[in-house]
């Protein structure tokens, strides 16, 4: 009885640990998703390139899950202009393990 307890309890942290990954990712890929959206939805390309970025950055903003997100995008904020790009990339490879790249953002 203990083996199966331990079993589903290593079971049922395994998924809360997936999950979290999987949000993390999400946001991620929203991040990008919102940049692409900016290139070509009405909503956006009717405003100038300050009024885009401020909308850009509400939506991404409001729509935001993980803490790790949000503190890498803050840090992001903060960086030179030129330098932004890259260390977005870097923090996001180095925090899902994963390859990450998103033209619309590497080309804004």
């Amino acid at each position: 009885m203990k083996v199966l307890i331990a079993v589903f309890t290593i079971l049922f942290i395994v998924l809360i640990v997936s999950s979290l990954l999987s949000e993390k990712e999400s946001d991620f890929d929203m991040i990008c998703e919102i940049f692409n959206e900016s290139l070509s939805s009405p909503e956006f390309t009717k405003l100038s390139r300050e009024e885009r970025l401020d909308a850009i950055n509400a939506k991404i903003w409001a729509n935001i899950k993980t803490d790790e997100a949000k503190d890498i995008l803050s840090t992001v904020v903060n960086a030179a202009p030129d330098l932004k790009y890259e260390l977005l990339k870097e923090f996001i490879e180095d925090s899902s393990g994963k390859k990450w790249d998103c033209p619309a953002i590497r080309d804004y």
